[in-house]
């Protein structure tokens, strides 16, 4: 849903299956004493299952909060700094979540689409979180498998931990989608710059693009870099002389060179990150008054249009 965002007040919270003691030499192999992974203490032989919410290796974060209220820990102060965490996160990844949208939206417009993430967050000795990782497809598996030990046959059994948690988080973002109800705070902070953020995301993924069109037809074997002779197809495809009719072509090799040899004295290719900076250099000298945004859009403007032209011309 076009420009919705929202938080879920509910989580799951997972526990080592072993007593945690710091790292040394002697236990820093012990995954079950250092990691929370589900998928690694589901292995081990204690790993506690639970009916219960409230009980188990791994249990809601509303049971695990309540808990720590009830052991005088300042829960609230807690809540906020995770809420920090997440906001702070999503105003930095807005303007990816835009990009994508905008790129199914030239499927179809009347697509509706959300996007579920997961964060990972460690509470330290002292509750301080630290986020750990974002998951961008967070497992949504409500069931386990449990094997008897005589006859080794498996069976399905529901998690009610599982099923409380992720049953809620997913009914939320269907409710976002289809009632268009969000947060009008965290709408407010990141709607004015999600748009232009957008854009430049968009303009670095057609540099990209362009980069990778070329690349193949790279005089190095690996084809990791853009070489000397992909640089000068880019040159011809593209008709950057046209587009820059006082520069020469050896000017233009001299550009190439001096970028290569910006962070590599050696270096006879392109990275990606040195094609963008040639292309900006290129971008300001063709457009010398517009803005570094504005000079850069143009120059790809006519380059993938210069490409289009010569696919028409060679009929392809």
């Amino acid at each position: 849903s076009s420009g919705i965002n929202a938080e879920y007040g509910e989580g799951l919270v997972r526990f080592c299956t072993q007593q945690y003691e710091s790292p040394n030499i002697k236990n820093y192999f012990k995954t079950y004493m250092h990691l929370t992974n589900y998928s690694l203490n589901k292995m081990s032989k204690d790993f506690v299952r639970s009916e219960n919410e409230n009980q188990g290796s791994k249990r809601t974060l509303t049971s695990v909060m309540t808990l720590l209220k009830s052991a005088g820990h300042d829960i609230d102060k807690i809540w906020k700094i995770i809420k920090d965490l997440v906001f702070k996160t999503l105003i930095c990844i807005a303007p990816l979540t835009k990009v994508e949208q905008l790129n199914l939206e030239k499927c179809s417009t009347e697509t509706q689409h959300f996007h579920l993430l997961g964060f990972d967050v460690l509470l330290d000795d002292a509750l301080n979180p630290y986020l750990l990782e974002i998951n961008g497809f967070p497992s949504m598996t409500t069931d386990y498998e449990v094997v008897d030990e005589e006859s080794f046959v498996k069976t399905t059994v529901t998690s009610p931990v599982d099923v409380v948690v992720k049953k809620e988080a997913l009914r939320g973002a269907l409710h976002i989608l289809f009632k268009r109800r969000a947060d009008e705070s965290y709408c407010q902070i990141v709607g004015p710059h999600v748009e232009e953020e957008a854009k430049r995301f968009l303009i670095f993924e057609d540099c990209r693009k362009l980069y990778t069109m070329f690349l193949k037809k790279s005089s190095l074997r690996k084809g990791s870099m853009l070489g000397s002779s992909g640089f000068r197809s880019f040159v011809r495809t593209c008709r950057v002389l046209d587009i820059l009719p006082t520069v020469t072509n050896a000017e233009l090799d001299l550009l190439y060179i001096t970028i290569c040899h910006q962070h590599d004295s050696t270096a006879k290719s392109l990275t990606f990150l040195s094609f963008y900076r040639l292309l900006l250099t290129l971008a300001v000298r063709a457009a010398p008054g517009a803005t570094l945004y504005e000079a850069l859009k143009g120059f790809l403007d006519q380059c993938y249009d210069n490409i289009t032209n010569n696919k028409q011309k060679l009929g392809l």
